[in-house]
Order: structure tokens, then C-alpha cells, then sequence
């Protein structure tokens, strides 16, 4: 099918008017940002802020911080049983009501400990709907001048949520001293900031009525498309561009009978496969690499050398979390303006050198056998930092940016499922690892640099770039559909 001709396009506005103009498509992701931002609370509650000495059996500690990868996978797995065949909010309003069980359990039963693992799976099961959900609706419902930025929204919550609950429960600790003790446990005042994230969340996703264009197509529902595409991109759109976009959605919609024409056409077995397999696995291999900065083993080693090199006087994962929020926020302004690849495969390849020079130094301790009091390690907290800074802005951003961008209408919500499952098996299987010591610091960051240079190669050369493209135009990069 030949791509339709496209008028030309308006001046470039400003990232404020942009949100402005676009407002209701950001509006499109309040909810999602809700659920978010209580994930990344309690993700840092079970990997930021270690619960470790909550329960005094390791066993139970390491049931508990895999609980909500374990729920995340779990919500992934459901939400590919109905996203994109019902309205967005039973997504959104399942998983504020996940949130607001979660919060009520954590705040009757703060001490608990099976009351923490399901809270755990709660939260982890809504951020699992919510993301598949966002990716799906948000990928539809963008323009393609900010869908990027769109997007990443998912990255910047979940980082806020992170850094809201470091920073809360820094300040709790530092205010009060454990010897006036408190008349709240702090799981308690977790638990009420998750019931009240869950509540505004499902008021929220009642309270937005629009649709993504692309489900009213296949509900046959015409005259709505139309008034929602108005909505969506501003009421003061010519009639020309209005036009243009509801021919790229009917582009689009229709992509799924092309892709069944070609699986029926006469291509070989192994280019119909490569067409369905090669945009999953490159989304995957950079979603699993973008996750390694955010996995146990990456915090824990970060946390003592904090200790050593920044001489914090308790948890300094605040800092960590700071500059994940920051890289998200900067790859959010940066991935409509150069770009997704050019972005990614820079920031793999400094990142690379980053990293392998803090492996070395790992390398140098483990094999003179000396203490961490031995050597200055405020130089590689520092690294670490600069790190989890650039990956967080040049590697995840650009790889959830691909993940809404690389799937078909068909299987969008089957692959973006997949994709979230296998993530949290790596987070799973990167955790039992650190538990059982069998993963030396100075091996975990030289195969971090190893794949940093591999995937930023791979990426240069394989993968598309789609800033400024529709949907349908990503298709084509992706997978060559005629």
C-alpha cells in the first residue's frame, strides 16, 4: 500500500505549546501516571529501600522484594487477554482498585508479612495492566510530533514515584529518632499514599471519555473517530489536516489485512517469521539492557560505594534515584528532537566506556583483596551516577519510545506483554543471583560494558529511526510491509 501524501506540516512550537496544543492526549495518560508514580513507590520500597530487617528471615526478605516483579509479569499476562478489545479505563480502574487493596493492606497489617507479598503483587500486577494498557493507547492517541515525549511519560513516573518514597522515608528516619518512636509505623503512612494514588486514579480514568481513534475503527464506530481526532489534536485544525489524520488511522487500521496478505503470499517460512520475530527480540534485547540499571545487583553496588565514597550516613539511593528521574525527563525532551536512534546508540556507547572503567576498579579490589576503606571511591560513585543518568535518558526512554512504535495493530498488546514478561524474568533471575552471591560486581559491569558497546553497535545498524513518522510509516521501517 503506497503512503499517502502529507501536507505541509506547521511551524515547530515550543515544548510548552506543544503540551499546551496536545493537552488531552497528555490528559489521555493521567490515570497510567497515577499508577505509576504508586509502582515506583513501592519498587523502591522493595529494592531502593531494602526491607531487610522488617523480617528477620532472609528467606521471607527475598520472597518479598521478588513479589512485585512477580505481580508486574502477572498484570502483563492479563492485560494481553483484553487490551485493545475494551475501553481503556477497565485497565486504568483496575489497577487504581489494585492500588487502593494494596494500601489498605499496608495499612492495617503494616508488620504482616503475607500482607506485604500480596500489597506487593498488587501494586506489581496494576503496574503491569497500566503499562501494556499506556503503551497500546498512548502510542494510538499521539501525534506524531510528541509521541516520544508522550510516551516516556511511564519513565518519568515511575522514577517520581521512586524518588518519593527515598525521600519520604529519609526524611522519616532523619525527623524522627527511633528512641521517641512513632505513633505511625512508616508502612503505614506507604500504605495510605498508595489508597489515595489508587482512588485519584480511578477518579481520573472515569473522568477522560476519549478513546484511541483506532479502537473506534474497529468498533465501526466513524463519526466518532472523527470528533475524537478533533478533540485530541485541537479544535483549531484545518479541515485538510483533520482529513490527513483520519486517513492515517484508517491507514493503519487496515495494516492488519496487509499483514495477513503477506503471511498468505508466497515468502518463504523463514521471511514471514523474521517479519513477526526480529522487531520483538530487537525491542526486547534493548528493554532487558535499559532494565540492568534499575536491577538489584546494580543498587546493592551502588549502595556501598555511596557509603564509602559519598560518606552518607545511611541509604544514598536517593541520589541514584534523582538522576533516574532527571535522564528520564531529559530523554523526554530530547527523543522527538534527534531522534531515537542516534540518540540510543551514543548514549550505549559513552555509557559503555562509563561503565567499564567502574568494572575495573571492582576488577582491582576483588583481586588485591583489599577493603572499600582502602581506596577513594567518591570518583566512582560519581560514574555510577553519570551512568544511571545516561542510560535512563539515551537507552530507556528511546526503548519504551520503540516498544509503542515496532508492533503491529494486531499483536500490539500479545507483543508488548511478552516483551514486559521476559523483563521481569531478568529482573527475577538477576535478584536470585545477587541473593545467592554466585555474581562477582566486577563480571556483572564488564558484561554491562560488553553489551553496552554489542547493543549500541546493533542499534546504529539495525535498528530504525521513526521521529516525525506515523504509525503505520514505523510499520514500514520495522518489519518492510508493502
Amino acid at each position: 500500500m503506497p503512503i499517502l501524501p502529507t501536507i505541509e506540516e506547521e511551524g515547530k512550537l515550543s515544548w510548552l505549546r506543544q503540551l499546551w496544543h496536545y493537552r488531552l492526549q497528555f490528559q489521555s495518560l493521567t490515570a497510567a501516571a497515577l499508577v505509576f508514580v504508586g509502582s515506583g513507590m513501592r519498587l523502591a520500597w522493595s529494592i531502593f529501600d531494602t526491607p531487610a530487617g522488617k523480617f528477620l528471615n532472609s528467606y521471607s526478605t527475598h520472597n518479598l522484594m521478588m513479589s512485585w516483579f512477580i505481580g508486574a509479569a502477572f498484570g502483563a499476562l492479563l492485560a494481553a487477554l483484553f487490551v485493545q478489545r475494551v475501553t481503556k479505563n477497565v485497565a486504568y480502574t483496575s489497577s487504581g482498585f489494585l492500588l487502593l487493596v494494596a494500601g489498605i493492606l499496608n495499612l492495617l497489617l503494616p508488620r504482616h508479612f503475607i500482607c506485604a507479598c500480596y500489597s506487593s503483587v498488587s501494586v506489581g500486577a496494576a503496574y503491569g495492566l497500566t503499562q501494556v494498557q499506556a503503551l497500546v493507547t498512548g502510542s494510538e492517541m499521539a501525534n506524531k510530533s510528541i509521541r516520544g515525549m508522550l510516551l516516556s511519560c511511564e519513565r518519568i513516573f515511575l522514577w517520581l514515584g521512586v524518588c518519593v518514597q527515598v525521600f519520604y522515608t529519609r526524611l522519616w528516619y532523619t525527623l524522627e529518632p527511633v528512641e521517641r518512636g512513632y505513633t505511625m509505623h512508616i508502612d503505614q503512612l506507604h500504605g495510605i499514599l498508595l489508597a489515595a494514588l489508587g482512588v485519584a486514579a480511578v477518579i481520573l480514568s472515569l473522568s477522560y471519555r476519549l478513546e484511541s481513534p483506532l479502537l473506534l475503527l474497529r468498533q465501526e464506530r466513524d463519526m466518532a473517530v472523527s470528533d475524537t481526532l478533533k478533540q485530541l489534536n485541537g479544535h483549531a485544525q484545518s479541515g485538510t489536516e483533520l482529513m490527513r489524520l483520519r486517513e492515517d488511522c484508517h491507514q493503519l487500521h487496515n495494516s492488519s489485512d496487509w499483514e495477513r496478505f503477506t503471511v498468505g503470499s508466497l515468502d518463504s517460512c523463514w521471511q514471514r517469521w523474521s517479519r513477526r520475530l526480529l522487531p520483538l527480540l530487537k525491542v526486547l534485547f534493548l528493554r532487558c539492557f535499559a532494565a540492568l540499571a534499575l536491577s538489584l545487583p546494580y543498587n546493592r553496588a551502588f549502595l556501598v560505594v555511596s557509603w564509602h565514597g559519598l560518606e552518607c550516613d545511611m541509604n544514598c539511593l536517593y541520589w541514584l534515584a534523582f538522576c533516574g528521574l532527571l535522564g528520564s525527563v531529559s530523554g523526554a525532551l530530547l527523543v522527538d528532537w534527534q531522534g531515537r536512534r542516534k540518540l540510543c546508540s551514543l548514549s550505549l556507547f559513552v555509557a559503555g566506556i562509563v561503565i567499564v572503567i567502574v568494572g575495573g576498579v571492582f576488577e582491582h579490589l576483588e583481586a588485591v583483596k583489599k577493603t572499600y576503606y582502602d581506596i577513594n571511591l567518591q570518583a566512582i560513585a560519581l560514574l555510577m551516577l553519570l551512568f544511571e543518568l545516561i542510560v535512563a535518558a539515551g537507552v530507556a526512554v528511546p526503548a519504551l519510545v520503540y516498544t509503542g512504535e515496532a508492533f503491529s495493530v494486531a499483536h500490539k498488546a500479545r507483543c508488548l506483554a511478552g516483551v514486559l514478561i521476559l523483563e521481569q524474568a531478568l529482573h527475577l533471575g538477576l535478584m536470585a543471583a545477587a541473593f545467592e552471591h554466585s555474581l562477582r560486581d566486577s563480571v556483572f559491569f564488564f558484561t554491562f560494558g560488553g553489551l553496552s558497546f554489542v547493543f549500541g553497535l546493533l542499534v546504529f545498524m539495525l535498528m530504525p529511526e521513526t521521529r516525525q513518522l506515523t504509525l503505520y510509516e514505523c510499520l514500514l521501517k520495522f518489519k518492510k510491509l508493502p
